[in-house]
């Protein structure tokens, strides 16, 4: 059996380091892949319906997992219905599926705004590649946030260097939230769990 991530580029450092120890540990007996989408995506609704789609239709695989949150896209339940193998998170984005319940109580503190070593390296990428803001718009919506919250996942380069270039840009103050793949890690498995033992014609949501 062939279980497909169709994944957003934001995860995979995460992803893959899961994926290994999932691979070593022998979990599950069945063939696992990844395609990754440009995390950019996301900043056209259009492009990243049609990205999805385009990637959905191309991969040849018993079980489709489709790593986006629920709330990636408002339109995910209409455009995806037509997709009986797809297994699908209720987590609403990348933060709650690698954090869990902890983002809520760290919401509970602030109005926080969430980066991934993922985010780091490539937040220039993603707001530089038409989300429909100038330098100043954006920088006047970072003003909405009392912080920046940094989610050390143990996985890729966290340096003082990416820290100070990203709070220069938005002026928010950065704090560094110790996190880890163990939540991911749970999320993945219980996906891939959901995958193997979907019967044809359900799917998860």
């Amino acid at each position: 059996m062939k279980v497909c991530f169709l994944a957003c580029g934001i995860y995979q450092q995460e992803l893959e380091q899961v994926l290994k120890q999932i691979r070593t540990e022998s979990l599950f007996d069945c063939e696992l892949e990844v395609t990754y989408l440009p995390a950019n995506l996301h900043c056209n609704l259009g492009n990243l319906k049609e990205g999805i789609l385009q990637a959905l239709d191309a991969i040849a695989a018993d079980r489709i997992i489709l790593l986006y949150g629920s709330k990636c896209h408002p339109d995910f339940y209409d455009f995806l219905s037509g997709y009986p193998n797809l297994v699908r998170f209720e987590q609403s984005n990348c933060i709650e599926l690698m954090m869990g319940e902890r983002m809520k109580e760290l919401d509970r503190e602030s109005k926080t705004f969430y980066l991934t070593p993922g985010w780091l390296d490539r937040w220039r990428e993603m707001f530089d590649s038409g989300c429909g803001l100038d330098e100043v718009m954006l920088r006047q919506s970072f003003a909405l946030f009392d912080r920046t919250l940094l989610v050390d996942t143990g996985v890729g380069e966290i340096t003082d260097e990416k820290i100070l270039d990203f709070f220069e840009y938005t002026e928010v103050p950065i704090e560094v939230e110790a996190g880890g793949l163990e939540v991911l890690k749970s999320n993945i498995i219980t996906a891939i769990q959901q995958a193997i033992h979907v019967q044809s014609g359900e799917g998860h949501e």
